[in-house]
């Protein structure tokens, strides 16, 4: 990484298996870039040690303004902390993740959900650049979302809007991790698909992926293109329950963007043929159809850097503190 006399905020992204950071001026352009082992299974203190080792490194190489961190989980983003995070970072619930940063750098911090920020980065220098009202989702392990207003992340009374991916399209469909039946991210979500289809092999329904030990949702779209059935059955009812979710939000929030991104938008005409498909099956005056647009996200695997780069101008500037 290089030093520059422009100010720059550390942008991190904690993930599963990585800690990634860079260093953002006030356009969007990025710097330096490093990633660390996140050891997130081994817990709090694991994580925490990766997390100060990462920004040290950044403000190593420049001076920072602020810092913006996205994390999984509910954050608490007025105090900075973590306020509930499913078991696979252990002991991440509760943890003041803001203060502590500050503490280490004396600089501000900011923290919010990770997929907040890939929307608020798409919003900022993507494919919502220029929105009013902007809904993304991410196609990921889960399936994550975000709202961008007037510039600005959406997160309800406690931290938890936009959370996409437990709206339930099948009532008394198949479990979701969260305790309840028929989310979209049983069907939808990439991880969840390749959850489907070793159930649906093991109780014997025939697949060109049979006897495959390490399946991926790659595996799913390639087998799909080539017209195995049971893989374009999951990909029908990906597309089917993704698109449902889409229409239901548009009526609901009024859009004038929504965001997808993830690798099944990648998928080429095996996915978004019949997402569109059925998407066009629900009606809508012609006079307002192109007032709506779908776009496939821009920025990639950077959309969290960048979003959290965004929050911690924000919170430099005090225009996103409550």
């Amino acid at each position: 990484m290089t030093r520059s006399r422009k100010h720059m905020v550390a942008a991190i992204d904690i993930g599963g298996t990585n800690v990634r950071g860079g260093l953002v001026d006030r356009e969007g352009n990025i710097t330096g870039m490093t990633h660390r082992p996140s050891h997130a299974a081994e817990g709090r203190g694991a994580l925490l040690e990766t997390l100060k080792a990462v920004i040290d490194e950044l403000r190593t190489a420049h001076p920072i303004a602020a810092v913006g961190i996205g994390s999984p989980g509910s954050i608490n983003h007025r105090d900075g902390i973590i306020r509930y995070m499913q078991a696979h970072i252990p002991g991440w619930t509760g943890t003041p993740v803001g203060p502590l940063v500050t503490e280490w750098t004396g600089v501000p911090a900011a923290i919010d959900n990770d997929v907040n920020l890939i929307a608020l980065g798409e919003n900022w220098i993507g494919a919502g650049k220029g929105s009013r009202c902007q809904l993304s989702i991410a196609l990921g392990t889960g399936l994550g979302g975000g709202i961008v207003i007037n510039g600005r992340v959406m997160r309800g009374a406690l931290g938890r809007a936009a959370e996409f991916g437990h709206v339930i399209v099948v009532p008394n469909g198949e479990p979701c991790t969260c305790g309840n039946y028929g989310c979209v991210e049983v069907y939808t979500a990439p991880g969840a698909m390749v959850r489907r289809v070793h159930h649906y092999l093991r109780i014997g329904v025939p697949s060109a992926l049979a006897g495959r030990k390490d399946i991926s949702a790659k595996d799913i779209i390639e087998e799909g293109a080539k017209g195995d059935h049971l893989c374009r059955r999951l990909l029908d009812d990906a597309a089917r329950c993704l698109a449902l979710v889409v229409w239901n939000l548009m009526q609901i929030f009024d859009p004038d963007v929504f965001v997808i991104g993830g690798g099944l938008m990648k998928a080429g005409k095996v996915f978004l043929d019949p997402f569109h498909n059925e998407l066009d099956r629900y009606y809508q005056p012609p006079e307002l159809t192109p007032l709506i647009t779908i776009r496939v996200s821009k920025l990639g695997d950077n959309a969290g850097i960048l979003g959290a780069a965004r929050l911690a101008w924000q919170w430099l500037d005090g225009t996103d503190r409550d």
